[in-house]
Parts: C-alpha cells; structure tokens; sequence
C-alpha cells in the first residue's frame, strides 16, 4: 500500500474509489457530512471525559507528543505555560493497526497546509493505534473554570475536519482535541486488567492538570508504595486518569438487598477499615471532598468520599462501579 499525497479541493479531480489505496485527502470546505473510515481497518467511536483540576508539579512537551526532558530545568520564562493537548485524528485497532495507520500518517505529512513534523502516531496499551496531529498548550483560567482554546488549535481542527478523497467523504470528522499522550508506567504485573478477580478497592486516582502532566507515572509510584507497606495494589490507566486499587474480591463482595442500597462484604469493609490510606479515595494525593446535599437539595459541606468498589476492566474496557 503506497499512501499517496493529499490534494486540495480547488483545481483536482476526484480519484476512482481504489480499496488497495489510501485515497488522496484534499479539502472539501462546503460539504456537511462524511463517515470518518478508512479501510480495512475498524475505526472507533471517540468519547470524552471529565477532569477535575488540582495543581502539582510542572513539566513540558516538544512537539509531536515527545515529552521534553530539559523542561523542568528550564525558567518558566522561556516554557510555553499550560498542559499540552494534541489532535486525535484516528483509531485503528487489529494486528495490523500501525501498518495502516502509519501509511495514513505518511500522507497526511505530504497535504497542503499541513505541517509534517507535527504529525505522529502512537501504539497504546489497550491495543489501539492513534494518530495524533499537534501540540498546542492550554491554561485553565482559575475564575471561570474554562480552558483557553488557541486560534492555532482552532484553524488546525478545523483544516483536519476537512480532510477527504471527495465530496461527502471525510477520513477525520470525527477528530477531537485531546491530552497529550504520556507513555504508560508501572510494573505490567501490576497491571489492574490482568489481575483475576471481579472487584477491586480504588482508594486513589491521579488526572493530568495544566502544571501536572505525569499522571501515569504518580500512580505507578503510589501502587509501589503501597505494596512496599504489605498491601495489593494494582493501578490502570486511561487517557483521562489514572486509578490505584486494593485487593482482588469476587461478585459476592457486594451484597444486594431488596429495597436498600447495596452494601460491602465484611473482608471489604475490613480492608477499608484497615488502615487510612483505605479509608478514602485520593486525588493526586490529597484526600478527595465531594458536595454534600442536605434533605432540601441545598449545598451541604464538602466531606471526604469513602473507597469504593470497581469493575476489573477487561480487553481495554472502561472502568465500571
């Protein structure tokens, strides 16, 4: 398969559909729909998720997704400030995935308008292929609570979206800004998916903030910790978060009872009980407050949230309570 550059929507003609080929992308600027496919490889659907913003240590990115190890030691005068974010462009999974997708990513870098040292793929943990485009940095603004979004990250979104072999037919529509991707960390025996069992205690989670973005490494370190103090921690890591649990339990670690809600096993509640680092669920360290609401609805006081059971994940599935 020889991927063939890109080509613009003024002034070329539309190539004949070829299945052994990646087509040609070029812009189609009026069209409203397309599929985001491209064969033979499945593409997945793309979701988001939350973050809850907690300020920790700073560090930096180059561009193409590569972590900058000389940013620490640099002034923050000369660092651009925020978290880097990039855009996905794809996913491909099946046992040829990086065959395609680097063919993909190959002529994407040959497209008009598009810059070619910021085009770069990643094979990820949970057997997903990503294609990534961009780095660009993003701060939080303390009063409002929103994330600035730059006009560079604008225009390339949208020149992404608009890439196709015709009209009607768009390989990226489906692109979205996302995190900069971190390399996965932790001893891969202790690995959460690959643990048996059914349930696990989750008595901490680590997310990426605008000064803090090793988060997988953090609960590496903290699932090391734990069991350097006698107990069997596991973490697991997304691209939103990372979590560290405790103990493997079966389904009759929760105890359904008609009419009110579900409570714990005692060897559950022992575990909780055992010792303050399992009493509750931590957020980059620090003893996680969650609202409280009085009879009335209204705003109580902000108390600690108790561990709490989770689904092992199985084959990249998203985690479940």
């Amino acid at each position: 398969m020889t991927p063939r550059p890109c080509s613009s929507a003024s002034g070329n003609q539309r190539p004949e559909a070829d299945q052994s080929r990646i087509r040609p992308y070029h812009t189609g600027m009026n069209e409203k729909h397309g599929n985001g496919h491209v064969r033979p490889t499945k593409v997945l659907v793309i979701l988001g998720a939350a973050t809850i913003v907690v300020s920790t240590l700073p560090l930096g990115c180059a561009p193409g997704g590569r972590v900058d190890p000389d940013a620490p030691r640099r002034s923050r005068l000369f660092r651009p400030t925020g978290a880097p974010w990039t855009i996905l462009c794809l996913e491909m999974q099946g046992p040829q995935r990086m065959d395609h997708i680097t063919q993909v990513a190959e002529t994407l870098k040959q497209t008009p308008g598009v810059r070619a040292r910021d085009v770069f793929v990643r094979d990820e943990a949970e057997g997903v292929a990503r294609l990534y485009y961009g780095t660009y940095y993003r701060r939080t603004d303390p009063k409002t609570g929103k994330r600035n979004t730059p006009r560079q990250l604008t225009e390339d979104l949208r020149l992404i979206k608009e890439l196709g072999s015709g009209p009607g037919e768009y390989y990226f529509l489906r692109a979205l800004t996302v995190r900069m991707p971190t390399p996965d960390a932790g001893n891969p025996a202790w690995r959460l998916d690959r643990a048996d069992g059914v349930y696990s205690l989750q008595v901490a989670v680590f997310e990426p903030t605008d000064e803090f973005w090793e988060y997988k490494q953090a609960a590496a370190e903290y699932c090391a910790m734990l069991r350097e103090r006698g107990f069997e921690a596991y973490y697991y890591h997304t691209p939103a978060a990372s979590m560290v649990t405790v103990g493997l339990f079966g389904a009759d670690a929760v105890i359904e009872q008609p009419g009110k809600l579900p409570s714990y096993s005692p060897q559950v509640l022992a575990l909780q009980q055992s010792d303050e680092l399992m009493k509750y669920n931590r957020l980059n360290g620090a003893v996680y407050r969650g609202q409280v609401y009085t009879s009335d609805a209204e705003k109580g006081e902000r108390m600690p949230v108790p561990s709490r059971l989770v689904h092992i994940p199985r084959d990249g599935e998203r985690i479940r309570r």
